[in-house]
């Protein structure tokens, strides 16, 4: 087993940083590292990968009880847990000092990449309680460490409070942007746009934000008893703020990932309108075949993404997620459901790690 402060890891780590930067583009090394990591801190990954014919990555279901941690010898620096939403026990993941600075560098870089592009210290206006509401909220930790990197330092604000969104600091942030063409950044869940483009729209309110505003949304609709079309979603963004489609990005993230999947095009290739991911030397998702579990090029099937920013447990994830392959990339349409998967001849519950 190796060890945390153990020269391996360490030197492990430096490669990573150097792949997320893009200082390499070669992630052969990486990931034949991150195997050699994961079989001697996790012996039970050898017979997993035996059972399943292939080196599959283990079902999200792994994470309920944070037994996949690699290093007993270093307690986590940091703790995140999913929000349950799917209908099953709350996921953990444990982050060591190294694997929460190797997923800051992922966050930063993905976001300088793919949202904040050419923008000079924007406003940025998040939808997600901040992090002392929501310490274990990873979604919360992300986007206001991108706040807190590339935002305004005077007017970048959480709107949501105790008792939920404050429309009149929304509102008073928003007008002042507008008076000094200043671009904005809206951060938030997926159904919190919804909702909030909605009591917008009650109360009359709506901006033409200044050229260059955007809007990301993550988590999309599961456990949700509504079902937005993300070009409806997109529509409503273009009414309330008057920003565009193309600014109007999705980004596919989980607690149990380091690094997040943005929108790879306008395309919408899914059948509720959603996009391709792109996908990056770090970060990949693809798709398996839901009854061979071989990858596949085009169609629907398992959506498995290898993250190779994650030094702390399996980098290698099922996610539970259904996916549609396409030249552009893989776009998330939805979740399996427990039990089954939607015609497929393997179940979620058969996977066992």
């Amino acid at each position: 087993m190796y060890r945390y402060n153990d020269s391996f890891v360490q030197n492990l780590a430096d490669q990573i940083a150097a792949l997320i930067l893009g200082e390499t583009a070669d992630r052969e090394p990486v990931e034949q590292a991150l195997e050699e990591l994961a079989l001697s801190n996790l012996p039970q990954l050898s017979g997993y990968w035996q059972k399943a014919g292939c080196r599959l990555g283990i079902p999200d279901s792994a994470f309920k009880n944070g037994s996949v941690y690699y290093f007993p010898d270093q307690p986590a620096a940091r703790i995140f847990r999913t929000s349950g939403t799917s209908g099953a026990d709350r996921g953990i993941a444990c982050y060591s000092p190294l694997g929460l600075k190797l997923m800051d560098l992922s966050i930063v870089e993905n976001a300088r990449r793919h949202l904040i592009q050419e923008l000079d210290r924007p406003v940025i206006i998040r939808f997600v309680p901040t992090v002392a509401q929501a310490p274990e909220m990873i979604m919360a930790y992300g986007m206001e460490l991108i706040a807190t990197t590339f935002g305004d330092r005077v007017h970048n604000a959480s709107v949501i409070t105790g008792n939920g969104v404050d429309f009149e600091r929304l509102r008073a942030i928003l007008d002042q942007a507008v008076s000094d063409d200043q671009p904005v950044v809206l951060l938030g869940g997926s159904f919190a746009f919804v909702n909030i483009c909605d009591a917008l729209e009650k109360l009359g309110w709506s901006w033409q934000l200044p050229r260059g505003s955007r809007t990301l949304d993550g988590g999309g609709f599961k456990g949700r008893s509504r079902v937005v079309r993300a070009g409806e979603l997109r529509s409503a963004i273009a009414k309330t703020f008057g920003i565009p489609a193309e600014h109007a990005l999705n980004v596919f993230g989980m607690t149990e990932l380091a690094s997040q999947l943005y929108d790879a095009n306008c395309r919408a290739i899914g059948p509720l309108d959603e996009r391709p991911k792109h996908n990056l030397p770090f970060l990949q998702a693809r798709i398996r075949d839901s009854y061979t579990l071989d990858y596949c090029g085009q169609g629907e099937g398992l959506v498995e993404i290898t993250d190779a920013c994650i030094i702390d447990r399996p980098h290698r994830i099922l996610t539970g997620d259904l996916g549609l392959a396409s030249d552009d990339g893989v776009a998330i349409t939805g979740r399996v459901e427990r039990g089954q998967a939607r015609g497929c001849s393997l179940s979620l519950e058969s996977i066992k790690f």
